[in-house]
């Protein structure tokens, strides 16, 4: 259903609960120092992507930056998390879109101030066609607030707009 393999997921439950040290799973990710603030990343075995910084913050703009990247992250698996429960709770997606922003405080990364270095204010909208009700959406992503894995490894609080 919705494109996702429930029988596997399910295998994946089964299999935690005879052994629950299956839980618990490493990953890995490696990066290379290119230039500058420029690093190469590297993640299995898919294709390796660049990070850089803004041209104000010293890099070449040649790809997205680290606080970029996690907010991407974040919001992916906020989406996958959104899209498995509402296939568990066996409602239809027709169409699943997000949009995330957050503020970071570059005079803290700049080293001008001290305070939270980390991304604040993290905000999600989601828009999303489904079989369900409004409030069945609306339940659904709150409770997708709560366990991504994600965004429950931030310290920032998130609000879904």
């Amino acid at each position: 259903m919705n494109g996702i393999n429930l029988s596997k997921v399910e295998e994946t439950v089964q299999a935690i609960q005879k052994d629950p040290q299956l839980k618990l799973r490493k990953w890995y990710a490696s990066a290379k120092w290119l230039d500058g603030v420029k690093n190469e990343v590297r993640i299995r075995e898919f294709v390796p992507f660049i990070t850089d910084e803004p041209e104000p913050l010293g890099g070449t703009d040649k790809g997205s930056n680290p606080v970029e990247n996690l907010i991407a992250a974040a919001l992916s698996c906020f989406i996958i998390t959104f899209e498995v429960l509402a296939t568990q709770a066996r409602i239809t997606l027709k169409q699943v879109e997000a949009e995330i922003e957050a503020d970071l405080n570059v005079a803290v990364f700049l080293g001008l101030e001290e305070g939270n270095g980390g991304i604040i204010n993290p905000k999600i909208k989601l828009n999303a066609v489904t079989s369900g009700s409004e409030e069945e959406v609306r339940q659904i992503a709150e409770t997708a607030l709560g366990k991504s894995p994600v965004l429950t490894s931030l310290k920032a609080s998130v609000q879904l707009v």
